[in-house]
């Protein structure tokens, strides 16, 4: 909060906080307000002609148009119900200190009284900024009324006022800061509490918290690995975790929070893939605003669903295969060739699948030629691969670069296919594939497998006569130096003993 004007220096909290908190408050107290001022009115006015009291009547009807002024403000908006209590709260004292008929000192000393109480009810209503400036008119307009009808004025009296209408503005401070401060944490309870359902789901986090003053992070807690749980460790792995763009992890979330910053969001969540300690690790990251902006990063729900998903799909498939072959051995169905082909490809590369999900993943360097001769299953008997110029050597995960080549065989209509590698520090970057291709089934088959083509190459272009595989720098392992939650150890152990 700003010290002198006590408005939250986030705009989207201060606009919150107008809306939900002080808003509904100040369109019922209008409605009252204006309610009792006309039925008064109305009330006096008809007394004040049946008594044909004219000193009465006139003040009375010059009052309404300054209530028919009213209807010039809109009560939804915010800052026009602000404006027109202020507006009923000073116009009302003027009548009053100005305009109203001298009664007998009793009854004016009773109608100064409930007049600083509706003056007070007003004042607490509207924010502190117009609270004080109201404070001070009222002042000056008493004053003002004291030293015209006055031929001796009383100093003491003048110094009186004025302290009291000082002890009041403070008190107004006060309760206008009380009320903000009793908001923004009732706002902050409101981000622990999400932030807290969101942990429940997946025990493998990182928590900071974002300084604005400072531009820095700062860490909260971890139980995401082993080796990430102390303050260094986790600012270790936001300055090293390198994103899409090559960019930190660091520089990506202070780049998101400096560009969502303004669009008065509660929460934002995301998911990206990192890249850490020569691992890919598929993140979930949500941010919480408020003063201070908290950071959750959770390792990829999503993912785990996925994986648990393709298992199922795969053994449905495998099930649907066998029922299929099950039939045309019973019932002797003639089957043709490409018929065969395809139900023996889709065997195959569930195959491969499988047998990714139950071997290591290791890096190692093989040939490309050998690798596209166990290809030559995958493709029509009259269609032939061609190796431009001498073999090249790979870097990459054996299973997985199979099991890329075998998607685009399968995919493939043609019966010549064209491949050449092209060698950049003497490293093979990029692999060139020519031919005629089917896009869709290319891409279904891309699109299931895509956390594993992560971890290879850097980027597949994909057209119906050319395919280029842009190939990783660095080979990447899945993220699995994850902390055990405790729970489900001591499960394992108690399995491993029955």
């Amino acid at each position: 909060m700003h010290k002198l004007t006590l408005k939250f220096r986030d705009p989207s909290i201060e606009q919150k906080y107008q809306q939900e908190h002080q808003s509904p408050k100040r369109r019922i107290h209008i409605k009252i307000l204006l309610l009792v001022l006309i039925v008064l009115l109305i009330i006096r006015l008809t007394v004040a002609l049946i008594n044909k009291n004219y000193e009465v009547i006139y003040p009375l009807l010059g009052t309404m148009p300054f209530i028919a002024f009213t209807k010039f403000f809109n009560f939804n908006k915010e800052q026009h119900q602000r404006a027109l209590i202020t507006y009923i709260n000073i116009g009302y004292s003027i009548y009053l200190i100005f305009f109203e008929t001298p009664l007998d000192t009793p009854v004016m000393y009773f109608k100064g009284a409930y007049q600083m109480t509706i003056n007070i009810i007003n004042i607490l209503r509207i924010e502190f900024v117009e609270s004080m400036i109201t404070i001070i008119l009222l002042l000056s307009f008493r004053l003002c009324h004291l030293i015209l009808n006055n031929s001796i004025v009383n100093i003491t009296s003048i110094i009186m006022g004025i302290g009291v209408n000082l002890f009041l503005i403070i008190i107004v401070y006060l309760y206008h800061k009380a009320i903000r401060s009793q908001f923004l944490l009732t706002k902050i309870d409101q981000r622990w509490e999400n932030i807290l359902k969101q942990i429940l789901h997946n025990q493998k986090f990182i928590l900071i918290n974002y300084q604005i003053e400072k531009l820095q992070f700062q860490s909260v807690t971890s139980t995401f690995s082993q080796s990430i749980q102390s303050q260094e460790d986790v600012m270790r792995f936001l300055r090293e975790s390198k994103v899409d763009d090559n960019s930190s992890l660091e520089q990506y979330l202070f780049h998101k929070l400096q560009d969502l910053s303004q669009n008065y969001l509660k929460i934002v969540n995301h998911s990206i893939n990192i890249k850490f300690d020569k691992q890919l690790i598929s993140v979930d990251f949500s941010i919480f605003f408020g003063n201070q902006p908290t950071i959750l990063i959770q390792t990829c729900q999503q993912q785990i669903y996925f994986q648990n998903q393709e298992v199922q799909n795969v053994c449905q498939s495998y099930l649907k295969l066998l029922t299929v072959f099950i039939k045309i051995i019973k019932k002797k169905i003639p089957l043709d060739y490409n018929q065969f082909h395809n139900l023996a490809n889709k065997v195959q590369i569930q195959e491969i699948i499988t047998s990714i999900w139950s071997q290591q993943m290791i890096s190692k360097v093989i040939s490309l030629e050998k690798s596209l001769l166990k290809m030559q299953k995958f493709c029509n008997p009259n269609t032939i691969i061609k190796l431009v110029g001498s073999d090249q050597f790979i870097n990459t995960i054996p299973k997985i670069f199979y099991l890329l080549l075998a998607c685009i065989m399968d995919s493939s209509t043609s019966q010549l296919i064209i491949i050449k590698g092209q060698t950049m520090e003497n490293q093979l970057k990029l692999i060139k594939i020519q031919g005629q291709f089917k896009i869709k089934k290319l891409n279904n088959y891309t699109r299931k497998i895509k956390n594993y083509l992560l971890l290879i190459c850097k980027e597949i272009k994909a057209q119906q006569f050319s395919i280029n595989l842009e190939l990783n720098e660095e080979i990447y392992q899945p993220f699995t130096n994850l902390v055990m939650p405790q729970y489900i150890f001591n499960y394992s152990k108690k399995r491993l003993t029955e």
